[in-house]
C-alpha cells in the first residue's frame, strides 16, 4: 500500500496540544517511570486505520503524523545534596558551547548528563509563558489627569471613616426642612375650601366656593366622571390642598395624642389624691383599662401606641409644640424605637426650643391656630421677619437685631430687602451691574443665554433651563434660606447659621443692598464689570448675608453669576454642616490698616494683633 502523505501542521498542532497539556500536570506523579529516565523523550505516532472489531484482521496503514516531545524540563527535579563548591571568579564571558548553535533537535545522553542543571528544590519554571497574562486592571497604579475634575461641586468620596449624622441629627434636620418648606399649617384656609362627603355607593370630592359662602352653593369633582376637573392645573391645585390638609391632620394627631398621654398622668395623679390608700400602679392600671374601654382597643395594642405618644410628649416638653407639629416621619421612629433617647438629646431639644418657635412664627404665622384645639394660645410670640430676631444657642430667649446694636449705633435701622437697590444719586437710573451680552446673534428674540452653561435664562419656570443656580434664579418659588442670625459667643456680635448642610457649590443666597460707589471707611463689597466698578453696601439695607463674619478658614466663598445681563454676587458654599457658623474670607484688602483683630480661632489665622 502506498504511504500516505502527512497533513501540513497536523504533527505541530498535536505536539503543542500534548505539551500544554502535560505543562499544566504534574507528569511525575502519573508517569513513576521518569526518575529511570535521565533524558525522558515522549513520541507520537498518528495512524490511518479501518474501524472494525476484529483486531487479527484489521490492516493497518502507513503513518501520517509524528512527533517527539522533549520531557526533561517538564517533569519536576528531586532536591540532591550537592558537594560545597569552592568559590572561584566568574568570567561574564560566553563560552564557545554557550554561543554555538545546536544543530541537533536533541543532545546526546552524554551531553546532558554533562550540561544538564543539578536540581535544587521543588520548584520548574513554566515552558509557555504566554499562556499566564496579568489582570492589570486591579492593582496597577494609574495617573489620571482629566480636565473635567476641576472645579467640581462635590468633593471627591474620601477612604477615611465619616460620621453618619445620628438619629436625633437626623429629626432636627427634618424638622428644620419642614419649617423652611412650603407647607400650609394654616387650618381655616384648606379645610373651608374642601370637604369630603358620600355619595350613594361612590365617594365624590365636594368643593365649596368661596365667592357666595351665604349660599354654600357646591361643585361636585367626581373622579369617575371628570365632570368639573377640565383643568390640569385645578386638579394640581386640589391635589396640593388635599396633601396639605394630610399634612396638618397628621400634625393635629400628634398634637392631641401628646395632650392625651398628659391627661392620662393628670388623671393618675387626681385618683391618687382621691383615694392614697390605693397604690399609684393600682390607679394607673384602672385608668388604663378605662382608655381600652373607650377606645376599644386591647391593652397590648393602647399599651403599644402609649409608648410612641409618651415620645410625642417628651418632645413636646423638650422642644415646645413647633418641633411637634413640623416633625417630619422621622420622629415616629425617634419615638418608637428611643434610639438616642437620652438627657443628652433632651439638652438639644431644650436649646432648640425657642429658635424652633422664632422660625415658625415668622414663616407660618398660622401654625399656632392649630393648637388652639387642645386649648393653648394662637398668638405668635416673635412676629416679622425671619432675620429680624437674634437667637442663642443656649436657648435663651431672642432678642430684636436692632437691640443687638444700640451700644454701636442708637439709631441702628436695618430693611430686609430681596432685590438690590439702585443709589440714585450716583448712577442715575442706570444699573452698573448691567453686562451686555459680546454676542449679540446668540441672543434671538431677546432671549438671555447664560455665560456658563451657555443656556436659555428666564423668571418664567417653564422658559428657563438654567440651573446653575436652581434655588436662587429661575426657581418656581423661592424658598426661605434655611439660615437663622444669631449671637456668636466669642465677642463677634451677630453671625449666620446653617440650619441645615449646604452641598459643596450650592449657593447660600445673594448678597443684596444699596449699589453704590465711592464709599471709604465702612464695610463694603467691592465688585466690577467689564465697565465699571461699583459697591455693595448693606448698613442700611440688605439680607441675611450681611451677618455672615470672616474666617481665615471660611466654609463659603463670593462668586460673580450674570443673570438677565445683570451682574450678581452670590455666596457660594464649600461644604457647611448643619449647625455650623457661616464663614467668608474678606480679604487682604479688608484688614489693610485696619485697627483690629481677628477673631475666627483658626490656627492657620493671618490676621492676628499683639501676638495673639
Amino acid at each position: 500500500m502506498a504511504a500516505i502523505p502527512d497533513i501540513e501542521g497536523l504533527s505541530e498542532c498535536i505536539s503543542r496540544a500534548i505539551q500544554e497539556h502535560l505543562a499544566k500536570s504534574n507528569i511525575d506523579g502519573v508517569w513513576p517511570q521518569l526518575d529511570n529516565l535521565n533524558h525522558p523523550v515522549l513520541r507520537i505516532e498518528a495512524f490511518l486505520e479501518e474501524a472494525g472489531n476484529d483486531n487479527a484482521t484489521r490492516t493497518r496503514s502507513e503513518r501520517i503524523a509524528s512527533q517527539t516531545l522533549d520531557l526533561t524540563g517538564m517533569r519536576t527535579p528531586a532536591p540532591t545534596q550537592s558537594p560545597a563548591v569552592e568559590e572561584r571568579e566568574f568570567d561574564d564571558t560566553p563560552t564557545a558551547d554557550e554561543t554555538r548553535p545546536q544543530e541537533i533537535p536533541y543532545p546526546s545522553k552524554e551531553e546532558s548528563q554533562e550540561n544538564r542543571r543539578k536540581g535544587t528544590g521543588g520548584l520548574r519554571v513554566s515552558q509557555k509563558q504566554s499562556s499566564f497574562q496579568e489582570d492589570l486592571s486591579e492593582h496597577q497604579r494609574q495617573m489620571q489627569i482629566d480636565s473635567r475634575s476641576f472645579p467640581k461641586r462635590k468633593k471627591v468620596a474620601s477612604d477615611k471613616f465619616v460620621f453618619q449624622p445620628s438619629t436625633l441629627d437626623k429629626l432636627i434636620i427634618g424638622i428644620w426642612e419642614q419649617v423652611h418648606g412650603s407647607i400650609n399649617l394654616d387650618p381655616k384656609a384648606i379645610f373651608e375650601q374642601f370637604q369630603v362627603a358620600p355619595n350613594g355607593s361612590s365617594m365624590d370630592i365636594v368643593r365649596h366656593v368661596q365667592s357666595d359662602p351665604a349660599s354654600a352653593s357646591m361643585t361636585v369633582l367626581n373622579s369617575a366622571a371628570n365632570t368639573a376637573c377640565d383643568s390640569f392645573s385645578q386638579m394640581n391645585m386640589f391635589c396640593r390642598k388635599v396633601t396639605q390638609a394630610s399634612r396638618v391632620c397628621r400634625s393635629i394627631e400628634m398634637i392631641v395624642q401628646a395632650r392625651w398621654t398628659e391627661l392620662f398622668e393628670d388623671q393618675v395623679a387626681y385618683r391618687s389624691q382621691t383615694r392614697p390608700e390605693l397604690s399609684t400602679t393600682k390607679h394607673r392600671k384602672a385608668v388604663f383599662m378605662e382608655a381600652c374601654q373607650d377606645f376599644a382597643w386591647s391593652e397590648k395594642e393602647l399599651r403599644n401606641k402609649m409608648a410612641i405618644w409618651r415620645g410625642y410628649k417628651e418632645v413636646k416638653d423638650a422642644a415646645g409644640w413647633a418641633a411637634l407639629v413640623f416633625a417630619g416621619m422621622g420622629i415616629y421612629r425617634f419615638c418608637k424605637y428611643r434610639v438616642g433617647f437620652d438627657n443628652d438629646a433632651m439638652r438639644r431639644l431644650r436649646n432648640l426650643r425657642k429658635r424652633l418657635e422664632v422660625a415658625a412664627d415668622t414663616l407660618h404665622p398660622h401654625w399656632r391656630q392649630l393648637l388652639a384645639i387642645v386649648g393653648e394660645s394662637s398668638t405668635p410670640q416673635y412676629p416679622g421677619h425671619p432675620h429680624e430676631w437674634v437667637v442663642f444657642e443656649d436657648g435663651s430667649d431672642p432678642i430684636p437685631l436692632r437691640q443687638t446694636y444700640l451700644t454701636q449705633d442708637p439709631y441702628f435701622a436695618f430693611e430686609h430687602i430681596d432685590e438690590s437697590v439702585i443709589d440714585e444719586s450716583v448712577w442715575g437710573c442706570e444699573d452698573p451691574r448691567w453686562t451686555p451680552q459680546t454676542n449679540v446673534v446668540a441672543k434671538p428674540g431677546g432671549a438671555y443665554v447664560c455665560a456658563l452653561c451657555n443656556e436659555h435664562q428666564s423668571d418664567d419656570p417653564k422658559e428657563n433651563s438654567c440651573f446653575c443656580f436652581p434655588s436662587l434664579f429661575g426657581c418656581v418659588k423661592r424658598k426661605p434660606p434655611p439660615v437663622q442670625v444669631y449671637r456668636t459667643p466669642d465677642g463677634k456680635n451677630n453671625g449666620l447659621m446653617a440650619l441645615t448642610s449646604f452641598d459643596r457649590g450650592t449657593g447660600i443666597g445673594e448678597l443684596v443692598g444699596l449699589i453704590t460707589k465711592g464709599m471709604r471707611h465702612l464695610d463694603v463689597m467691592d465688585s466690577s464689570t467689564q465697565s465699571t466698578s461699583y459697591q455693595i453696601w448693606q448698613g442700611r439695607v440688605g439680607n441675611y448675608t450681611r451677618f455672615v463674619n470672616h474666617s481665615c478658614k471660611p466654609n463659603a466663598q463670593c462668586s460673580t453669576f450674570t443673570w438677565l445681563d445683570t451682574q450678581r454676587v452670590v455666596l457660594v458654599s464649600k461644604g457647611i454642616e448643619a449647625g455650623s457658623e457661616i464663614t467668608l474670607d474678606y480679604g487682604d484688602k479688608y484688614w489693610a490698616g485696619l485697627d483690629k483683630a481677628c477673631l475666627c480661632g483658626e490656627s492657620c489665622c493671618r490676621y492676628k494683633r499683639d501676638g495673639k
